[in-house]
């Protein structure tokens, strides 16, 4: 679970709607009993695509844009791959230990590497080693050298930079069988990665003390939402950062504090590549939901009152039947027949 959180923060920080990104996360743990010691990833965006731990017989999809575009020989493949850098990381944990004087506690070391496709047709791509949640060397691909933020990392600095033929062969991966798979990827993917819009609405929250905006349920990741008071953009929103949703899709909430008798006009203004155009929602008192209520409390007072009343008529109708008594026989007049003599 660390692992895919670690990930996931470098995921909802990565690419902008123009672009696509085929990525691979290494991780190597010591001195950690519950997690594998060793932990590949690869991602197409913000897709799990395939994965592999210590101890696994061979890579497995995760995805099935994987298991439409993987060759035969996919699998079979990247196990190998995947089985000897576990190797070599091992090594470099010791290595980076000895170097930092550490000899026992938890130490993660990482690789992160990949490429990506912008919309105008250019490309990038990276290499990144990191040691304990730290930058340890960098590779630039343009000036075909590696860079290090901290004293510790010369020593490998220095020897990556002298090997010329495996910094080519690290820039003809990103910038050629790198993009050639990301291209493939993306063909067998494309209802997949296709762009959802968001839901948005603008609704009063903390008893009316602030107002929220909530876009969810779009894709990819990269949108823009900013709240407005009177058509000036509010600066000082408070917002939650983009975060998954269970189906693959995002949501985020933006909110402001909010005076609900004040007579400002306030808006949400989002842009998505899901939209054809930037939306914009309005806040609407809900005068129209009030009225509905006092209307319903209305109606039923008058049901009310016509109950009651029906009930007062019934109970008159009846007490004037129990004071009603029949005439006497002798009064019946001289038509009364005499069907009842006795014979």
């Amino acid at each position: 679970m660390m692992m895919r959180l670690i990930l996931l923060v470098f995921l909802c920080g990565g690419a902008s709607a123009a672009s696509h990104w085929y990525r691979y996360f290494y991780t190597w743990v010591s001195g950690v009993s519950e997690f594998p010691e060793f932990v590949s990833l690869g991602y197409l965006d913000d897709k799990e695509l395939n994965y592999y731990a210590s101890g696994m017989k061979e890579v497995v999809s995760r995805h099935k844009v994987m298991d439409a575009a993987a060759d035969p020989d996919f699998y079979r493949r990247n196990t190998q791959i995947s089985r000897g850098e576990e190797a070599v990381g091992k090594a470099n944990i010791q290595t980076l230990r000895d170097r930092t004087n550490q000899s026992g506690g938890i130490h993660t070391f990482q690789l992160m590497y990949g490429c990506e496709l912008r919309e105008d047709g250019t490309t990038g791509g990276f290499i990144q080693y990191g040691w304990d949640g730290r930058d340890f060397v960098n590779f630039d691909k343009d000036r075909m050298v590696w860079v290090t933020p901290v004293s510790w990392g010369e020593i490998t600095k220095n020897k990556l930079d002298k090997d010329t033929a495996g910094n080519q062969q690290d820039k003809g991966y990103l910038e050629g069988m790198c993009i050639d798979w990301l291209n493939k990827y993306l063909k067998y993917g494309q209802e997949q990665l296709r762009p959802v819009k968001p839901s948005v609405t603008l609704t009063p929250v903390r008893d009316n003390k602030d107002l929220s905006c909530i876009a969810t349920g779009f894709y990819p990741q990269a949108i823009e939402v900013n709240l407005f008071r009177d058509g000036v953009r509010i600066g000082d929103s408070e917002s939650t950062g983009i975060r998954p949703n269970h189906d693959g899709s995002y949501q985020i909430h933006k909110r402001m504090e909010f005076d609900p008798h004040s007579q400002a006009k306030y808006s949400c203004e989002v842009e998505h590549s899901g939209l054809g155009q930037k939306l914009v929602v309005f806040y609407e008192p809900k005068s129209s939901s009030i009225l509905l209520i006092v209307i319903g409390i209305v109606v039923a007072l008058l049901v009310i009152i016509a109950v009651i009343a029906g009930v007062v008529w019934y109970r008159k109708k009846a007490g004037s039947k129990a004071d009603y008594k029949p005439a006497k026989s002798s009064d019946r007049g001289e038509s009364s027949s005499n069907s009842s003599a006795n014979a």
